[in-house]
Parts: C-alpha cells; sequence; structure tokens
C-alpha cells in the first residue's frame, strides 16, 4: 500500500495523446453516469408531461379490454397457442405507450453520452481478460475506497432527494389538508399537482447533483491517467523512438544527400567559388529553340571540408572553377541543392555562365 501511495504522488505530469488513445481504447473516459440518468428522468418526465392523458388512456384501453374478456378467458381452458395470443395481444397493445415513455428516454441518454465521450468502440473493454474474472480484485473494487465513496455519494444523493421531497409536502400540508373535504376529481387534480411538484423539486436536484458529478468524473479522469516522468519519457521513446536510434538515422540520411550530391558534380556547368570556404556547383542546360530560356540550377554546394570535395571532384572531371567570393556567398545562403537561382542572381550568374562558355570556345579553336 505504501508502494502504490508513492506511485500516485509520484504521477505529477499530464497524460500524453497516446495514454489517453489508449484509455479511451480500453473504454477510460470521463463518463458521469449520473448525468444520463437525470437527463432520462427529465425526458421521461417531459414525455409524461405532454402524452400523460393520450398513455393514460391507452392504458384504460387496455384495461377495459381485459376486463371484457376475463369472462369469456375466465372459463375457458389455456392451451400453449392460445395463451401465447393473449399474452401477444397484450404486448401488442401496451407497446405504443410504453415506446412513447422509453424512446424518448433512451435517445437523450444516448445524446448525452456520445456529448460526453463521442463514439468510440473500445476494442480493448471487449477482451476478455483473467483479471476481469478475478473475484478478490473484484470484491477489491466493490469495497475498496471508491467503492465506499460510490456508496456514500448514493446514500447523501437518496437523503437529500428525500428530504426535498418532504420539504415539499411540508410547505403544501395546507393544500393537502384541504383536499380532504373536496369532491373526487377535483381531490384527484390536487393530489397530481402536489406529486408532479415534488417530482420537479426532486428532478432539479438530481440534476444540480449530476452536474456537479460531471466535473468530479473528469478531475477523477485527469487524476487517474496522470504519468510520472519517466512514463512520460518512455512514452515519447515508444512514440517517436530512441533519440540516439533518430540521430543516427538523420546522419545516415545526410551522408546518403551528401554522396548524391557529389556525384552530380561532373554534371556542373561551374564551380562558383570563394578561394577556401565556399564552392556552389551549377548546371546550365541550353533550352530548345522557341522554348523560354531556364535558369541555371544548383547540383551541389559546400562549406570548408565539403568545398574542397565539390571542387576536387570538378578538377578531376574538368569542369571550370570561378572564383566569385559574394556570389558563392549569395548562393549557398539563397539557394537550396536541386532549386533554380533566383532572379535576383541572374545578371551576375549568367555573366559568369557566359564567361565560361568563351573560355570552353577558346580552348576550341586553341
Amino acid at each position: 500500500m505504501a508502494g502504490e501511495d508513492s506511485q500516485k504522488q509520484d504521477r505529477t505530469e499530464e497524460a500524453t495523446p497516446r495514454k489517453r488513445e489508449d484509455a479511451r481504447d480500453r473504454g477510460q473516459v470521463a463518463l458521469s453516469q449520473e448525468l444520463m440518468a437525470a437527463i432520462m428522468l427529465v425526458g421521461t418526465a417531459a414525455t409524461l408531461a405532454i402524452g400523460g392523458a393520450a398513455i393514460a388512456e391507452n392504458a384504460g384501453a387496455i384495461t377495459v379490454h381485459a376486463l371484457e374478456d376475463l369472462g369469456e378467458v375466465g372459463i375457458a381452458e389455456l392451451e400453449g397457442p392460445t395463451a401465447a395470443a393473449l399474452v401477444a395481444d397484450a404486448v401488442q397493445s401496451a407497446l405504443p405507450a410504453l415506446l412513447v415513455i422509453l424512446a424518448p428516454a433512451l435517445a437523450l441518454g444516448l445524446l448525452v453520452g456520445y456529448g460526453q465521450a463521442g463514439f468510440r468502440i473500445a476494442s480493448k473493454a471487449l477482451e476478455l481478460r483473467p483479471d476481469k474474472l478475478d473475484p478478490i480484485k473484484g470484491a477489491g473494487r466493490i469495497f475498496g475506497a471508491r467503492g465506499w465513496v460510490r456508496m456514500g455519494t448514493s446514500m447523501l444523493k437518496i437523503t437529500a432527494i428525500t428530504a426535498t421531497v418532504a420539504a415539499v409536502l411540508y410547505l403544501q400540508r395546507g393544500r393537502i389538508s384541504a383536499l380532504a373535504g373536496q369532491e373526487l376529481g377535483p381531490a384527484l387534480l390536487g393530489c397530481m399537482w402536489i406529486v408532479g411538484l415534488s417530482m420537479a423539486a426532486a428532478l432539479a436536484l438530481f440534476l444540480a447533483i449530476s452536474l456537479i458529478d460531471v466535473f468530479f468524473q473528469r478531475f477523477q479522469h485527469e487524476r487517474d491517467l496522470r504519468m510520472t516522468k519517466q512514463e512520460v519519457k518512455e512514452d515519447h521513446k515508444n512514440t517517436e523512438g530512441d533519440p540516439h536510434v533518430r540521430a543516427r538515422v538523420r546522419q545516415l540520411q545526410r551522408e546518403m544527400a551528401s554522396r548524391r550530391m557529389l556525384a552530380d558534380v561532373p554534371k556542373a556547368t561551374v564551380v562558383v567559388t570563394n578561394p577556401t570556404h565556399v564552392a556552389v556547383a551549377l548546371l546550365y542546360e541550353k533550352s530548345a529553340e522557341g522554348a523560354p530560356p531556364t535558369a541555371p540550377k544548383v547540383l551541389a554546394k559546400g562549406l570548408d571540408h565539403m568545398a574542397q570535395q565539390i571542387k576536387a571532384l570538378a578538377r578531376e572531371a574538368g569542369v571550370p572553377l570561378h572564383e566569385d567570393v559574394p556570389l558563392a556567398r549569395a548562393l549557398y545562403k539563397e539557394c537550396q541543392v536541386g532549386d533554380f537561382i533566383p532572379e535576383g542572381l541572374y545578371t551576375a550568374v549568367a555573366a559568369v555562365i557566359g564567361y565560361v562558355y568563351r573560355m570552353r570556345e577558346q580552348r576550341r579553336r586553341a
């Protein structure tokens, strides 16, 4: 017990999205059963208030029909088919009234449940687990701290509702006393009014208690989902992967990108350099006649050691090197590998490429 209390005290971190998703899969959501019950009772009361006359008329018709057939049915021998037909007839007669009462209540209950937790099939909650059948754990859940809290809350709720109804009846004691001397019709109406007032007071209190339970359930749910700092670290590691592995993957990706980039250097038209620190390899392909001109494209770029590798590969492939410190820095800063150069550098790059073509033509003639 001391270990569990210590572990609960260490759970100071908010639940991660993955922990919340797992909890929803297990059916662990902030759902107030009290609110669902209260709304369903309010819906039932409203249905009775609106359609009570029609329901009472239906019930009276069923009673009259039963009494009319009592003389014939009472002396007949009930065999299986006859009894089944009587039951089916009774159910068919009472079903419309039952649907009128139950359908709105069930619809409201489903709507309130959806509003609190949304729609989700809790797949893990449907799994058959041996610990669910363990009687010791079941008794622990019933007689544990939460079980006693639920029992105490239920007793307080019953006491509060009973006290509310008793207070309403006490305040209406004069009207109740006056009913004794009235005729049957007015007396029944007076009784119904007092009963309706008592029910309204009880439902109002029940609804207030259920709203308090909504906030309590959310607080309890958030507290149950809290995690220790170590659990948060493990969750992030499982979700995003080991940071060492991620760093190694990024390093391998950079190495592969660098190898692909260096493999394209021999295709370059010119390599623009600053003497030691920067090198940018450019490719310019002449467009076909009648087609719009294309911009030079960056094949590779690098600093320091990478720049030296680019220049060494360019020398081996016979790609001309052109030293232009401002242009090299601008190309490295503004362009990524695979991009076409921006318009602001067209003039400077065009001058470099024109110079390269002129030098190439001079060497060809010589």
